[in-house]
C-alpha cells in the first residue's frame, strides 16, 4: 500500500474516533450524573460502552501508526 494513502486513511480513522469521542462526551455532559430513573442508568452504561469501543478502535489505529508494515 502506498505510504501516503496509509497515512491518509489512518488520519481519517483518528479523526473519526475523535469526533465520536467528542460527541459521546458531549452527550455524557448533557445527561449529567443525576441517576433519577433506570433509563438514566442505562444511558450511562451505554456511554461507558461507547467510550470503551472508541478506545479500542483508537488503540488499534495508534498501533498501526507506531508499527508500519515491512516493505
Amino acid at each position: 500500500m502506498d505510504p501516503d494513502l496509509r497515512a491518509a486513511l489512518l488520519g481519517v480513522g483518528i479523526a473519526f474516533c475523535a469526533v465520536f469521542a467528542a460527541l459521546t462526551i458531549y452527550a455524557a455532559v448533557n445527561l449529567g450524573l443525576g441517576l433519577r430513573t433506570f433509563g438514566d442508568l442505562l444511558a450511562l452504561g451505554f456511554l461507558a460502552v461507547s467510550l470503551l469501543v472508541i478506545a479500542m478502535i483508537a488503540a488499534g489505529l495508534i498501533g498501526a501508526i507506531r508499527n508500519p508494515p515491512d516493505e
